[in-house]
């Protein structure tokens, strides 16, 4: 789903959307901070930069992930400009430690 996906598809996914950072809510992951990269019908694709990278995301029910917020506009620019793919993963890891102060007004569980 694109950001300019219908209203149906928004309340579907309880407004997931790509570029958005999120919670796991369930599974051995609980607590652990994502971005969305894509959004399926049933399912998210996560990445973290960390244990799950871009070359591996981790696939979710959309049901098992709380949004937190979206990133700036950027983001994916910034991105597609890197060739490396460590140097992506770098970038996905600062974006999610970079919005670690409204993560942690925004999340039930604190991280270790």
């Amino acid at each position: 789903m694109s950001q300019t996906g219908t209203v149906y598809q928004a309340l579907q996914n309880r407004g997931l959307a790509r570029g958005q950072l999120a919670v796991s809510t369930a599974g051995h992951d609980t607590g652990r901070v994502y971005l969305i990269i894509d959004v399926m019908e049933n399912f998210v694709l996560c990445v973290d930069g960390d244990l799950r990278g871009l070359d591996k995301p981790k696939r979710k029910r959309w049901r098992h992930v709380r949004p937190l917020g979206a990133l700036e506009p950027g983001w994916e620019d910034r991105l597609a400009a890197l060739k490396d793919l460590g140097q992506k993963n770098a970038l996905v890891r600062n974006l999610i430690a970079d919005h670690s102060g409204w993560i942690a007004t925004n999340s039930t569980r604190s991280e270790p």
